[in-house]
């Protein structure tokens, strides 16, 4: 009975021990601020495997975001509370929204300036939205406040959760689906950006060896297109900070940059080289699960392809359909003459062309496709999880880019030799047959792809384990010091062109001296050499 009654003395012991090694990190309660009306499946997903974990290990994680908030994506598992403010869209008001990017996303590449401009400035307001509706809800605000929250995880981009952790005075911590949002960039963090080898706006489709002339559009992509577009975006959050007394010294931009961590869906397997902070966590692939078994129907039409394998051809959680009848047809006539068997994630009239070896579905079991041993290729558009998931699992890639990031992602694996891009405005039946051709035959896709897979696979720790390590860490310590000095410097200082400036001013005084003492010294001598010859 002694030695129980000590075991378990020395058992408890033990426990605060550990306990006492880890101040403030156990049980700590976390917002998850999704105050966007427009937020995609992806970047829900993405959420998740963040704060998934953070549950696991004992948190409390609270999503706040407006009423009818469409959260398609985020699993139960991800949040342990739901705080919702006023929002007078419905339900199907909110999904409608969603469901207009599918339009918008096909029309970008091909629409007028004129029309991307104007669906601009209508996505840019439902941007803000949600935030306008959040500081105008006062009986929100105030639980807000009385939550006390501990810490409060976000993706900025219209600057507005920045502004919510300044008005609850709470720390937070930022994430982003992309390498950069376009609003929250490296400048924004204090981290320096290369412009003459670091392709800054995913919009454009450089790599790290840029000509003189996209070396010039880089930087003025970064020095003018970026500040111009946060100006624009931001605006509207800047009224609100105005008008609620929220730190008025502080810009939006600094407010963004007080973020204790950035949690960047980036990997340099696919990424090139460049200079990071130590409050810079990379967490690309965080969203690839081990692939699970696929339902028997489905197992039995993969199977059924033999030696020859599969292709998956999807466009992600937005775009269900290309809304063009004349490519739908050219793309099932070339999977019509194919060995392989084909599975489409497809919403829309059955194609004309449409043969036996392909299977079309609203919704495919996309991850655990690409990690099926008979996936020989992926047709898709490059949005962030689905390149992750496809290089996590060695699937060279074929890419047919629409918006946003999904252009800069397909030069990188063009570069890297993973797979190539497609122009779908463009896209003849020939062409497209050649290029699949291309990439099924051609061995350095598959080989390179499987190099990439096994650096992304190579992990001192599981991405999981890797966020919770950083978040706990910022409750127990804070960020400051992981926080680069640049921030509290001037565009002078941080460049040091007051130093430069010194160093010229004293080259310049010196030669000037040096120039004065040689021309008198010259001038001594004549003198000297004149009186000479006159007394000689």
């Amino acid at each position: 009975m002694a030695r129980v009654s000590y075991l378990l003395a020395m058992g408890i012991a033990c426990w605060l021990v550990l306990a006492g090694q880890s101040p403030g990190a156990s049980g700590a309660k976390i917002m998850l601020a999704m105050n966007m009306v427009l937020n995609t499946v992806s970047q829900h997903i993405l959420f998740s495997t963040i704060t998934e974990p953070l549950v696991e290990r004992g948190h409390e994680v609270i999503l706040t975001a407006p009423e009818n908030k469409f959260t398609k994506g985020l699993t139960e598992g991800a949040t342990t509370g739901k705080i919702f403010y006023k929002n007078p869209r419905t339900k199907e008001e909110m999904e409608g929204i969603i469901s207009g990017l599918n339009a918008a996303v096909i029309g970008f590449s091909q629409n007028s300036f004129r029309d991307v401009y104007r669906e601009a400035m209508e996505k840019m307001a439902q941007i803000t939205e949600g935030c306008v509706l959040l500081f105008k809800d006062a009986d929100a605000l105030r639980r807000l406040k009385e939550e006390k929250f501990d810490l409060i995880i976000t993706m900025p981009v219209d600057g507005c959760d920045a502004l919510l952790a300044e008005y609850l005075d709470v720390p937070f911590i930022a994430m982003t689906p992309l390498r950069r949002a376009p609003t929250f960039s490296e400048d924004i963090f204090g981290i320096p950006v290369p412009s003459s080898y670091v392709p800054f706006n995913g919009f454009l489709t450089y790599t790290d060896q840029m000509t003189f002339k996209e070396r010039v559009i880089n930087f003025v992509s970064r020095y003018v297109g970026d500040p111009l577009l946060r100006s624009m975006v931001f605006s509207r959050v800047r009224q609100i900070q105005r008008e609620m007394g929220i730190s008025p010294h502080l810009s939006l931009e600094q407010l963004l940059g007080k973020a204790q961590l950035w949690l960047c869906q980036s990997h340099f397997a696919l990424e090139f080289a460049q200079p990071i902070a130590p409050n810079y966590v990379s967490i690309g692939g965080i969203s690839v699960r081990p692939p699970k078994p696929l339902p028997q129907e489905l197992e039995d039409f993969v199977q059924g392809s033999g030696e020859h394998g599969i292709i998956v051809f999807t466009l992600g959680s937005v775009v269900r359909s290309l809304m063009d009848d004349v490519l739908t047809e050219k793309l099932a006539k070339v999977f019509s003459e194919l060995p392989q068997r084909v599975l489409w994630r497809y919403k829309g009239p059955t194609p004309r062309n449409l043969a036996n070896n392909t299977l079309i579905s609203d919704w495919l079991p996309q991850n655990d496709l690409l990690g099926h041993p008979k996936t020989r290729l992926l047709i898709y558009h490059g949005g962030a999880n689905g390149i992750f998931e496809a290089t996590k699992h060695g699937v060279p890639v074929l890419l047919m880019p629409l918006a946003g990031d999904q252009m800069a992602n397909a030069v990188r694996f063009k570069a890297k030799g993973l797979g190539f891009p497609i122009d779908k405005n463009t896209l003849t039946e020939e062409s497209f047959r050649q290029d699949v051709k291309e990439i099924l035959t051609n061995p350095k896709y598959t080989i390179n792809m499987k190099k990439a897979s096994a650096i992304m696979n190579d992990e001192i720790v599981p991405t999981r384990q890797k966020i919770v390590y950083y978040v706990e860490h910022i409750l127990k310590f804070g960020g400051d010091h992981l926080r680069s000095r640049a921030l509290e410097l001037n565009f002078i200082e941080l460049n040091s062109i007051d130093v430069m400036a010194f160093l010229l001013v004293v080259s310049l005084i010196f030669i000037y001296a040096a120039k004065w003492f040689i021309c008198n010294c010259c001038c001594a001598r004549c003198c000297r050499r004149s009186n000479k010859m006159k007394s000689d």
